[in-house]
């Protein structure tokens, strides 16, 4: 593992600048094996603070209610809090288990953190960051399926008042309610549906209205070793239980099973197809209505996250075990450019490119990404489709986190 003290010393090489004004967004990394959170001004692409984290292996990161953010630490059983305005972290929030991720619910100022080695998700009242409820199955069990170990997916707020858990060793979800009276909360489990595979996370059609707005999709993992390639599961959202709706299995034809797997997809500006990214290296666009693929995009190998940039009409596909991202045309469902930005990584156990991505909404032309194994935050110009700037950490590891802008 390396040192924290390594990447200090190189940092204190690094003179961090004060930020204009006008730039007051934030990136932040966790670098889980030095145990710190990386924070940079992405305008100026100029490192602000860099944080020691009180809790063990910081993994997401996470907004959670106003002014601050939410660091999973992994291997701890609390979560650190950021006050994302000093760039401080002020206290811990203990837990009851591991921590996976955290989601934030802003109507109710809730947070909902699932577990690591169990299918148990404690909600947070953010505006005094106390936990009020822990719920779930406490037996720690194991899942066989794509994606790894961990015991859940991404919690997931399907309205107001009711959340999921992703139990992904009992290939299921499992629908929670929480309701309060007079200060007290009290959360009540609904209803359980049976999955193909495990889930890593839901989603939803941007711009839905009517019946279509209780319409949720699941990411099914896949199981390469019952050799099940991986899909996508509609499911309806009715009087608080949930049913499925369909599923669609992306086709093997004379691709390795084994080498199959799905982590995230994301929704096409449409509200009509989903892209749908596997570990093999292609992205499955699937229309929703239909349950059918319409265009395959070959990107690259451990295809993880599509990031939309609706006002250019572009997604940039990471590619988490290669060395290059690759920039689709959302007009045309179809590949445009790969963009290297990476050397392959330095062990299998290691990402070359990080789970977090964004952009800047006022100006789109700039992407923000992080070379993860090599250390390194980097802005791609999506004119150029070039690396216009970057910030060079040897010795560290940007991992996952999170944009305020």
């Amino acid at each position: 593992m390396r040192k924290s003290i390594m990447f200090m010393s190189v940092l204190s090489a690094i003179s961090i600048q004060s930020v204009a004004a006008h730039t007051h967004s934030t990136g932040f990394y966790a670098d889980k094996e030095s145990n710190q959170v990386i924070t940079f001004a992405p305008q100026s692409m100029k490192l602000k603070e860099i944080l020691n984290t009180i809790g063990d292996s910081p993994y997401p990161i996470d907004k959670a209610g106003q002014g601050q953010v939410y660091v999973t630490t992994r291997n701890t059983q609390s979560l650190d809090i950021i006050s994302s305005s000093t760039l401080e972290i002020g206290d811990v929030i203990p837990l009851s288990h591991y921590p996976r991720s955290v989601t934030y619910n802003n109507s109710k100022k809730l947070a909902a953190v699932s577990g690591t080695k169990k299918a148990v998700t404690s909600i947070i009242d953010t505006t005094t960051n106390e936990v009020v409820a822990t719920v779930g199955n406490e037996a720690i069990i194991t899942p066989t399926d794509f994606g790894g170990g961990l015991a859940t997916g991404h919690p997931y707020w399907l309205s107001d008042s009711l959340f999921l858990i992703l139990d992904r060793a009992r290939r299921s979800l499992e629908l929670y309610e929480v309701s309060s009276h007079q200060g007290e909360y009290v959360v009540s489990h609904k209803f359980s549906l049976a999955t193909p595979t495990s889930v890593h996370h839901i989603l939803a059609a941007p711009n839905t209205s009517g019946s279509d707005q209780d319409v949720f999709y699941a990411v099914l993992e896949g199981a390469p070793k019952q050799g099940i390639a991986p899909g996508v599961m509609a499911f309806e959202l009715s009087d608080k239980k949930i049913y499925q709706k369909q599923i669609k299995l992306v086709p093997t034809l004379d691709i390795d099973v084994q080498k199959m797997g799905a982590h995230h997809a994301s929704f096409h500006p449409d509200g009509v197809h989903i892209y749908l990214g596997s570990n093999e290296g292609k992205t499955y666009v699937i229309n929703k209505v239909s349950m059918e693929i319409v265009s395959i995009i070959e990107t690259g190998t451990g295809n993880g996250h599509t990031t939309m940039i609706p006002g250019r009409m572009l997604a940039v596909s990471t590619n988490h075990t290669d060395t290059f991202m690759t920039v689709i045309d959302l007009n045309t469902h179809s590949k445009i450019a790969n963009i290297d930005v990476s050397p392959p990584a330095s062990s299998p156990s290691r990402k070359t490119q990080s789970h977090t991505s964004s952009f800047d909404p006022r100006n789109d032309r700039y992407f923000y990404t992080a070379a993860s194994d090599d250390g390194r935050i980097i802005e791609i110009d999506l004119e150029t489709l070039t690396i216009s700037r970057e910030i060079d950490m040897p010795g560290s590891y940007p991992i996952q986190g999170t944009y305020i802008w």
